[in-house]
């Protein structure tokens, strides 16, 4: 009888309350605050339902990624279960659903009206996929992710499912100064990367990598889960205090030291990053020649395309600024210098940013491009490197074709260019240079291919349609010479390849 009296009690008093608007109930779900109109009042809201599956075009279980935009256009991403099933909890509310599957596939958009308590079961979703650069002989792949095992946020598991999700066939875990994911991480070769036409099984290659993360630069240890004492990827205080020429000398020991432990355990030795700000950078070009590659591509900043950037400015973005320090490295080879093939890496921290493709943006300088990068998102594979990969892919033949630079970069378009099969990170002899064969696609539309030799932009292809296929002559070319190719198309889509040599 008591208890009956103070609930009717508390029940009036709250009625009271409500009546004068002197009270403001904060109840939620997921995230989401129901104001009455006179903005006081939240009410307390329970979520909806949305199932369904995503299915390649011939029917087959594929996992992919789910964009859910809700009405105020807020984004967040998420993926489908390895047997290509959903399941979304959502307030109730308008959204917009995107269903991809990377760059080679399409997009399909759905639209529902969710209310609450309500259970939804789409159609199922079929994505058709565009271009298949498998059957190409290419595979693309992630070289830079973190988890939350050093300075990133997500587990393992998310980011196997999330390089899947978008079409990637391998995929390298370095996080930094650790090997601990790793163990996690390699059990991603049990996980199906894709399923062609004859519901034929294409496998996930998880490789190790240790982001070597040091006072004097960051160095990637592609292929191996090698990790070094605190000793050797820091200063000693009396180290720190010698002359500068002494300590720079001290430095450059540690570095040689580092990239040989790397090339002697089996692995590939990398330069990431080297224009960053702080201890991430690289400033000890005179050994680099101990490494295999360089990242000329970082994820966390705009591409190194240049539209926007001018070559002699002081402010150049890093990647540009890489691009170019790159480009100079690749005409001394002519005198003897080494070549170092190019490389990207998303450099993720954080899989839960989406793409969003925003149609065509207008864009009138770098300060504005960055803008338009930030709100583009970023995820893993952004960049993507592809590789050229015959027979069966193997942890070798991806560090051989990353060593010798059979591989392009690419966050939207694809590239594939040779000389009668003499292609990226190769030779062609001056006698067999009549016919260059290009063929490129890209899903959100290229606007030109630009060949580039010696650093020197010869020639462009304008683009009107999303593939394009022909066969072109470059004159004047001479033994010693060097071919990049760059892909721009709208927003931030950009490819460049590694170059082909001549002989």
């Amino acid at each position: 009888m008591k208890k009956r009296k103070f609930s009717l009690l508390i029940i009036i008093t709250l009625l009271i309350l409500l009546c004068t608007e002197s009270i403001v109930l904060i109840l939620t779900v997921n995230n989401k605050l129901i104001k009455t109109p006179n903005n006081n009042i939240i009410v307390q809201v329970e979520p909806g339902y949305v199932r369904g599956k995503v299915l390649t075009d011939n029917g087959a279980m594929v996992l992919a990624g789910i964009i859910i935009e809700d009405e105020n256009g807020n984004t967040y991403r998420t993926v489908t279960n390895a047997q290509s099933g959903y399941n979304l909890k959502l307030a109730p509310g308008s959204y917009n659903l995107y269903f991809t599957r990377g760059i080679e596939y399409s997009i399909v958009k759905k639209s529902i009206e969710v209310e609450s308590y309500k259970m939804y079961y789409l159609q199922d979703v079929r994505l058709v996929q565009l271009f298949d650069s498998y059957k190409e002989g290419w595979i693309g792949g992630d070289l830079h992710q973190h988890s939350f095992y050093s300075d990133g946020t997500n587990s393992v598991e998310h980011i196997l499912l999330s390089n899947i999700s978008v079409g990637l066939y391998y995929g390298f875990l370095s996080d930094h100064n650790s090997a601990v994911g790793l163990s996690e991480w390699i059990q991603g070769n049990n996980l199906v990367a894709n399923i062609d036409g004859d519901d034929n099984k294409r496998m996930f290659s998880a490789y190790e990598a240790v982001e070597v993360t040091t006072e004097f630069g960051h160095y990637q240890s592609l292929g191996i889960g090698l990790t070094f004492d605190q000793y050797e990827v820091v200063l000693r205080e009396s180290e720190r205090v010698k002359p500068k020429d002494i300590k720079d000398a001290i430095i450059k020991e540690k570095i040689i030291y580092i990239a040989e432990e790397i090339k002697r355990a089996g692995g590939v030795a990398q330069i990431n990053h080297p224009y960053s700000v702080s201890t991430m950078g690289f400033n000890y070009w005179e050994v680099a020649d101990y490494f295999d590659t360089i990242e000329i591509w970082n994820g966390v900043f705009v591409p190194g395309d240049g539209r926007y950037e001018k070559v002699d400015s002081i402010t150049k973005s890093q990647n540009f600024r890489s691009k170019l320090k790159w480009f100079q490295l690749l005409n001394e080879i002519k005198n003897g210098g080494k070549f170092f093939p190019a490389t990207g890496g998303s450099d993720n921290h954080n899989i839960m940013s989406p793409y969003t493709y925003m149609g065509e943006t207008v864009v009138n300088n770098i300060a504005d491009y960055e803008k338009l990068y930030k709100k583009s998102g970023k995820y893993s594979g952004q960049p993507t490197n592809y590789l050229h990969i015959t027979g069966d892919i193997t942890n070798e033949k991806v560090l051989n074709a990353i060593r010798n630079g059979n591989s392009f970069i690419t966050n939207g378009p694809i590239i594939i260019a040779d000389f009668a099969g003499i292609s990226y990170g190769e030779t062609v002899s001056i006698e067999n240079i009549n016919s260059l064969k290009i063929k490129s696609f890209c899903r959100d539309g290229a606007h030109q291919i630009k060949v580039i030799v010696n650093g020197e932009l010869v020639k462009t292809i304008e683009l009107t349609s999303m593939n394009y296929s022909d066969s072109i002559v470059l004159n004047n070319l001479s033994s010693g010479d060097w071919i990049v190719f760059e892909v721009l198309g709208p927003n931030i889509n950009y490819a460049i390849t590694n170059p082909i040599f001549i002989g």
